[in-house]
């Protein structure tokens, strides 16, 4: 589970075992959002995980990301040990969720104890927006290498901050932005930048989840800290928080950045007293008169998300770690294709039958070369989905600090996707078009 899919399993939370460890128990309504059972993660048996010296680890920030992150470090085992988790928050209900996942892992309240165990290498910073910059400052200067979640702030200028503070660092410094982690995106990069294609026309992208983005508890005041992502104060709301992740695939696959963005949006259901918008629409313009649609909403599920890129010879659509290649009647013969699986797929409006019609998709396999070297068939094996986004985008982070490297998900990657983020946020928020200014991306 990657930070935009975070909200995906709409069930409600374990009341019963939370009240049976004694601990503070969330209070589940309908259609909110969940914090999922933890299990004990095994280490993964992969001759392609992570090797090398261990790196020491400490995540600051247990929530649902932050759990997250320690499920891919629990599968690298003994090569990424974490030695402390850091959360201002403490209960016995709270605790067990993270300590299933990290038994060894020392709790601590105060991150700066973590920053003064010279032990630690490595900080992963998961906490809420906009309480990511004296975090992140702090620890470059302590002398730590430095995993920050994507957005890298709510306010531009301390995400500015961050990114001049990362750049003048000597340890190492990398944005959540996971996709670019992602093998299956890496893939289809190829066919994006390679001319396949053809004359490329723009994409469109959207995340559909039919959830109330909020989160109940008990305790007034812990409520209020759990829902940070529902104030226009502490949140880009869902363009920012999550879109970023699927616009920033555009600024890659596309090799620039959007010179304008419109956008509108509003309160669709949820009028709890919330001032972020449940449901946000815009779309970008990028250099060569390419344009980029996305959507968001908390009000319906259709569809689901996924990144779809269009050009006069086919179009390629990407749901996480599976991708699809559909090719118009006209379009050159690729050679390999013939040997490729094909996925029967509905187009149009399924419900309605409007406009129905079963297209062929052509599976596109991140890992085909590697398995044809094993003697495998990549259209009946697909790609490995057991390696996550985030997982790889940590692993990639891990092997940086060993190989004495810097990340391929650097400091300008991290920057700028913020700022593409919180200027279609504030698009949508006004409704009203934004054009980009030069100076808003330089550091």
């Amino acid at each position: 589970m990657n930070r935009r899919d975070f909200i995906r399993d709409a069930a409600t939370l374990a009341l019963s075992a939370a009240a049976a460890a004694g601990g503070d128990a969330a209070v589940a309504q309908p259609g909110g959002l969940v914090e999922p059972a933890q299990t004990k993660v095994a280490p993964a048996k992969d001759a392609d995980g992570p090797h090398g010296p261990p790196v020491k680890c400490a995540v600051i920030g247990a929530s649902v990301q932050g759990r997250e992150i320690l499920t891919s470090l629990a599968r690298m085992g003994a090569f990424a040990p974490v030695i402390y988790v850091c959360d201002t928050f403490s209960s016995p209900g709270f605790d067990k969720r993270w300590k299933t996942i990290v038994p060894d892992a020392k709790p601590c309240p105060d991150y700066k104890q973590v920053l003064d165990d010279k032990t630690v290498q490595a900080v992963f910073v998961a906490t809420p927006s906009h309480k990511h910059k004296q975090i992140v400052i702090d620890a470059l200067a302590a002398g730590k290498h430095v995993y920050c979640e994507a957005p890298l702030a709510t306010d531009l200028a301390e995400a500015r901050d961050i990114a001049r503070a990362a750049k003048a660092a000597k340890t190492n410094f990398q944005s959540g932005l996971q996709q670019r982690a992602n093998v299956q995106h890496k893939h289809v990069l190829k066919f994006v930048r390679g001319g396949d294609l053809g004359h490329l026309s723009g994409g469109s992208a959207q995340w559909h989840k039919r959830t109330s983005w909020h989160f109940s508890w008990q305790d007034p005041t812990r409520e209020k800290e759990l829902n940070w992502r529902l104030e226009n104060e502490t949140s880009t709301g869902l363009i920012g928080e999550i879109g970023i992740h699927q616009i920033d695939t555009a600024s890659w696959f596309f090799k620039g950045l959007p010179v304008s963005v419109y956008g509108h949006g509003g309160i669709q259901e949820y009028s709890d007293g919330r001032t972020v918008f449940d449901t946000a629409y815009c779309t970008l313009q990028y250099p060569k008169n390419l344009c980029y649609s996305y959507s968001a909403t908390l009000t319906n599920s259709y569809d689901d998300s996924y990144e779809r890129f269009m050009g006069s010879n086919c179009a390629i659509e990407l749901r996480d770690l599976r991708a699809w290649m559909f090719k118009e009647t006209d379009s050159p013969v690729l050679g390999w294709e013939v040997f490729a699986r094909k996925d029967d797929m509905q187009i149009g409006d399924v419900k309605s039958g409007t406009g129905l019609r079963v297209a062929s998709g052509i599976a596109l396999v991140a890992d085909a070369t590697k398995q044809l070297a094993l003697g495998k068939q990549p259209g009946a094996v697909g790609t490995d989905l057991t390696k996550t986004a985030l997982y790889t985008a940590i692993n990639d982070f891990l092997d940086s600090i060993r190989a004495g490297t810097r990340p391929e998900i650097g400091i300008e990657e991290g920057y700028q996707a913020t700022v593409v983020a919180h200027k279609a946020n504030e698009a949508v928020v006004l409704g009203t078009r934004i054009d980009f200014q030069k100076e808003w991306f330089e550091i």
